[in-house]
């Protein structure tokens, strides 16, 4: 799809469709998880201890989970117009993928008993571990901030992300991802991969995660107040 055929259709329009392959692409992420817990554990409502899978299906496992972000960029590619939609998008789908994922478990095996499940959430570089409730958590934010700013670019060629604002959602991205995976990186240092065989964890950082969430939130506020300013001075410049 070219950027010129992109334009015939608004960025609302694009958002459904982007939709509806974030919501598919996430019964397809449950359902592959649900027959590797079957194997793995005797149910697919266990998450741990960890256990190592078999060296094939684990490498399988990492290269599934990177090819869902390259599919993912690759429809954040295509519906946007330009490089800033393009971005936006992919964080959209995302964030919606992410949503209906656990949303289909909780439908489909009953799980996670709790928000406050712990889950393994990603493999890269590292296991990440936390709550459900939190990567739910950035999810929403993700598409709520997304959604607007894709809507509002819409209105405007003005509309952009300051550096400043971008610098500080990455550092509070950072501040979520070592909440996320210091527990792994910890097992590591002291015990080698082999400690992580077997590992529940106990606790989570949730001040960590809360400083690095609410810095986040910071940022998407201050990047949707800037757009609508943006918007507003294109639309008296007219």
């Amino acid at each position: 799809m070219s950027i010129e055929s992109n334009e015939r259709y608004s960025v609302a329009k694009r958002l459904v469709a982007v939709t509806l392959y974030a919501v598919a692409m996430g019964y397809v992420e449950s359902a592959v998880v649900i027959y590797i817990r079957e194997m793995a554990f005797p149910d697919a409502n266990r998450v741990f201890p960890l256990v190592y899978l078999d060296p094939r299906i684990g490498l399988v496992e990492l290269g599934r989970e990177a090819a869902t972000i390259i599919m993912l960029i690759s429809v954040g590619y295509i519906a946007g117009k330009d490089r800033f939609q393009k971005w936006l998008f992919f964080v959209y789908a995302f964030a919606i993928w992410d949503i209906f994922y656990y949303i289909v478990l909780k439908l489909v095996v009953g799980w996670p008993a709790s928000i406050l499940s712990y889950d393994v959430l990603f493999l890269i570089p590292v296991i990440w571990i936390g709550p459900v409730l939190t990567p739910v958590l950035i999810s929403l934010l993700l598409t709520i901030g997304s959604a607007f700013l894709l809507v509002q670019s819409d209105k405007s060629d003005r509309v952009q992300i300051s550096r400043n604002y971008l610098l500080i959602f990455v550092v509070g991205c950072g501040i979520v991802f070592f909440s996320f995976t210091q527990s792994s990186f910890h097992v590591l240092l002291s015990q080698g991969p082999k400690g992580l065989d077997g590992y529940t964890p106990q606790s989570f950082d949730w001040v960590a995660f809360l400083i690095g969430y609410f810095t986040m939130c910071f940022a998407v506020t201050r990047m949707i107040l800037d757009s609508q300013h943006r918007v507003r001075m294109a639309s008296f410049d007219l």
